[in-house]
């Protein structure tokens, strides 16, 4: 169905992670923390690197335990969707694609 966002799935605090390598649009970014520390997901307009124009950095702080940003108006990414997840036990979802 045309219209409908992709998911990342959970993507768990670890190295970079490439979500889409080629030309997308950013629609949402969901941070996941523990319940015990803070989460933040950066997401980057590069098809395989946590480097380049950064997109959306999105925050959850270990009382709120997620946080999540849907885009009224979607973000193009140039290049690809690369995504870094920092936190202890946290992690990020990424929707794209629509």
């Amino acid at each position: 169905m045309a219209g409908l966002a992709k998911s990342s799935g959970l993507v768990a605090a670890t190295a970079a992670t490439a979500v889409m390598a080629q030309p997308t649009i950013l629609s949402g970014v969901t941070a996941i923390s523990d319940g015990t520390n803070d989460a933040t997901v950066i997401v980057y307009d590069n098809a395989s690197a946590a480097s380049g124009t950064v997109l959306a950095k999105v925050y959850a702080d270990s009382t709120v335990g997620s946080n999540t940003v849907i885009f009224a108006t979607p973000v193009k990414a140039e290049a690809g969707i690369t995504i870094s997840v920092t936190g202890t036990n946290s992690g990020g979802i990424v929707y794209y694609g629509a």
